[in-house]
């Protein structure tokens, strides 16, 4: 019994370790891998429906956007891409937004 215990205290220590970020930032990882990976990529680089539209990786954009920006274009849609607005909160909006805009 005392070696199970160790083992699950080892196993839980283990996947703690893992987790890095704040709170927000794995909540905003989550709606993005939820929401945007199927056309921008775990790596933010844009693929099928998404073709054309910026990588977000791209330091030239990076320096040419702002979070306000990529908020109104997550509430509101832009091109092939649907608006969010009745799906997302506000405040999930803004974190997702801050979290395209981090991706390196």
């Amino acid at each position: 019994m005392r070696i199970l215990l160790l083992s699950f205290l080892f196993v839980i220590g283990l996947l703690g370790s893992r987790m890095t970020g704040t709170a927000e930032e794995n909540d905003a990882g989550k709606l993005y891998a939820a929401r945007c990976v199927m056309c921008h990529g775990v790596d933010g680089h844009p693929r099928g429906i998404a073709k054309g539209s910026a990588s977000f990786t791209d330091e030239a954009w990076k320096k040419a956007t702002s979070v306000e920006q990529i908020e109104k274009i997550i509430a509101e849609g832009r091109s092939k891409m649907p608006g969010f607005s009745a799906k997302l909160t506000a405040e999930q909006i803004r974190i997702l937004a801050a979290y395209v805009l981090a991706m390196k």
